[in-house]
């Protein structure tokens, strides 16, 4: 096990900056206030979780929000003009982004515009410009969800401590064999490439990869590779939801964990239960102080549990807040500086934010500038508590979410699936 900190001392160490975030504008920011521009989507319910986010944090804070809804959030033409009419509308930073498909398109923007801009729902692209164009793009960020090199990384760690060491060695799982298991996207297909050699070297044997636009094929060919374990990669909500569907209702008994999009914010009414799901955000207090609060007030106000984007644009706001708080001025180039400085306690972990300096030394290649922090900071000497990091949450047969890794986070054990019995 690695030595480190805990994250409740960690947290009462950041003393002042992060006692400021939590307690609002009138205890911890004056009378300054910021336009927030939100680029989300009330078709979509992580947009959706975007828009509610920035709005929960905002009102709290006293600042003001302009919405851009992206609609489906894969038309470039129509996420360049919103970003544009944000920009027109007086919006002097942007929260958001819960797709990749438009990210392309918002860089030719991004040196115009010259404002922060902090992306809250997906790991690719965007702040891979920062270092290699410092000067047109240091205006882009990535908070609460860590980028996909950090979450490879993770999900071998995942394997390597809780998969082999503890299912494989308790016996709870019959052998270390695995399938690989996603989509037809490019984004499922890429991010397998990276995880597969994580989780080959972590003592798990992979021995088949599986992927397909059809769901009913995968859990078909799934059967017959007949292995106790799959690691999945559902980028597809579609392809994830009707996967987890039919492993539910046809009694597959192959024990799932990773990534499926469709679950961060739906238990597809039971059909999940016992589905072990990467997630961003997770409801206990072992976080940090302004979990549950958070969690609390959300659901009163929603009337709904958050979707992780809900949790990582809240946070985002927040860090501009703190920003804010220390720049003195909303002038972008005095905010992106303050950015970079950040060092807050958020939903979903420590709000930190990696420097080009850091990306340029880091031996494990995990750190991207302006990237959020990866929970341990490997890149600094001895490792310590130093951002956020995905959790493993099993899917309850009630919807609830039962952190299982990390093992600080941890809030119950894993349980085999109900339809195992």
């Amino acid at each position: 096990m690695r030595a480190a900190m805990s994250r409740r001392t960690f947290l009462h160490a950041l003393g002042v900056t992060a006692a400021a975030v939590l307690l609002g504008p009138s205890r911890g920011y004056g009378q300054q206030t910021l336009t927030v521009g939100v680029l989300g989507s009330t078709s979509s319910p992580l947009g959706q979780g975007v828009l509610n986010g920035a709005q929960l944090a905002a009102d709290e804070l006293r600042f003001s929000v302009i919405v851009g809804d992206l609609g489906s959030e894969t038309d470039p033409v129509r996420a360049r003009n919103v970003l544009t009419d944000l920009i027109n509308r007086g919006a002097d930073a942007i929260v958001g982004l819960s797709r990749t498909d438009t990210i392309p398109a918002l860089l030719l923007e991004i040196p115009r515009v010259k404002k922060p801009f902090i992306i809250t729902g997906t790991p690719l692209l965007g702040t891979d410009q920062v270092a290699g164009n410092y000067a047109n793009f240091k205006y882009i960020f990535r908070a609460g969800i860590v980028g996909a090199a950090a979450q490879a990384f993770d999900g071998g760690e995942f394997a390597r401590e809780f998969l082999v060491g503890r299912l494989v060695k308790e016996k709870v799982l019959a052998s270390n064999a695995v399938a690989l298991v996603g989509d037809a996207s490019k984004q499922s297909a890429d991010f397998r490439a990276v995880l597969l050699p994580r989780l080959t070297r972590a003592g798990l044997d992979v021995v088949g990869t599986l992927a397909d636009g059809q769901a009913a094929v995968l859990l078909e060919r799934l059967q017959k590779v007949n292995v106790p374990a799959a690691i999945t990669v559902f980028f597809d909500a579609k392809v994830g939801a009707e996967f987890a569907q039919g492993w539910s209702a046809n009694k597959v008994k192959v024990a799932l964990f990773g990534w499926n999009e469709a679950l961060l914010y739906d238990d597809l009414k039971g059909a999940a239960a016992g589905y072990v799901v990467t997630d961003f955000a997770a409801q206990t207090e072992r976080v940090g102080p302004k979990t549950l609060e958070f969690y609390r007030n959300y659901q009163r106000r929603f009337g709904a549990r958050p979707a992780f984007t809900a949790a990582t644009t809240y946070d985002a706001v927040y860090a501009l807040a703190d920003a804010l708080g220390r720049a003195r001025t909303t002038a972008a180039d005095d905010l992106v500086n303050a950015l970079e400085g950040t060092r807050v306690a958020g939903v979903v972990g420590v709000i930190r934010f990696y420097s080009v300096e850091e990306q340029q030394r880091d031996p494990l290649k995990l750190a991207v500038a302006h990237d959020q922090v990866y929970g341990i900071n490997k890149t600094g000497g001895a490792p310590a508590f130093d951002g956020a990091r995905p959790f493993y949450t099993q899917i309850a047969p009630d919807g609830a979410r039962v952190v299982l890794y990390p093992n600080e986070y941890a809030t119950g054990t894993f349980v085999l699936p109900p339809h195992f019995k």
